[in-house]
């Protein structure tokens, strides 16, 4: 075979060549997928014969920890002295002219105490007989009215004439040396009997003295319907009661909320 007959057939030459290659391949594509099963049989065989490690117990501490936390929901409180965006630290200024930092210990009308309760009374009395008329000079103290001017007015009045307080409706006796009158209530329709030695004298309501904490401001002598102020608010005074015997209550009603705080007193003995 000369360089002629080479250059002449090459390309029959070179295709015997690749075919003469394919069929070696294919010829020994067999062995080589045989000897890949073997490999694959015994790596699995080299895995499997490894005895497995035994499972341990689970640390669950941490979870059941955290499990244990969502029973208790965590509730924000903005209210307390550390939380001054939502509740403001109020200051107010003692009688001594000092400033000091009011807390919830130290406001409110839970600090409100009550010192001392007066019985305030009404009284019907006949002071004289006009010289001139048959009237009759009735004097009648109201310490309950709120206007003090208005808690004693004494009257000329005649049989069946009328004040705001009280009705004249019988005098007994010489008209003008009269030993009896009977006078109405106005308020309430009773009718009482005074002479010129002995009135009529009854418990009408209460007034109170209260303090504001121990040491601070004193209110004297409250009725019912005066308003006081402290701790930033305004109370007014609903009612003042005697709930058994030496026992009283004072209500205070609060102007912004309206909340009513209920203080009692007993009279020591």
């Amino acid at each position: 075979m000369n360089l002629a007959f080479i250059k002449k057939h090459y390309e029959k030459i070179l295709l015997a060549v690749v075919l003469l290659i394919l069929v070696v391949a294919v010829a020994m594509l067999p062995i080589m997928i045989a000897s890949e099963q073997e490999q694959i049989e015994r790596r699995r065989n080299e895995i499997t014969r490894i005895p497995p490690k035994p499972l341990t117990n689970l640390d669950l501490s941490v979870a059941w920890a955290a499990l244990e936390r969502t029973k208790t929901p965590v509730t924000p409180v903005f209210s307390d002295e550390k939380h001054n965006l939502f509740s403001p630290v109020k200051w107010t200024k003692t009688p001594e002219g000092r400033w000091v930092r009011m807390t919830k210990a130290s406001e409110g009308p839970e600090l409100i105490e009550v010192v001392k309760i007066t019985p305030l009374y009404l009284a019907v009395t006949f002071e004289s007989v006009s010289p001139a008329t048959t009237n009759y000079l009735i004097k009648v103290v109201k310490e309950t009215e709120e206007s003090p001017s208005k808690r004693s007015v004494s009257r000329y009045i005649g049989v069946g004439e009328k004040t705001d307080l009280i009705t004249l409706r019988e005098v007994k006796g010489p008209p003008d040396k009269p030993t009896e009158l009977v006078v109405e209530i106005n308020e309430t329709g009773e009718r009482v009997t005074i002479t010129p030695e002995r009135g009529f004298k009854r418990v009408d309501g209460y007034a109170a003295d209260l303090r504001y904490g121990s040491g601070g401001r004193v209110w004297s002598n409250r009725r019912k319907g005066n308003t006081i102020a402290f701790a930033g608010d305004e109370f007014t005074i609903t009612s003042i009661n005697a709930i058994a015997t030496n026992e009283f209550e004072v209500v205070l009603s609060s102007k912004s909320t309206g909340k009513k705080t209920t203080k009692r007193y007993k009279v020591a003995e």
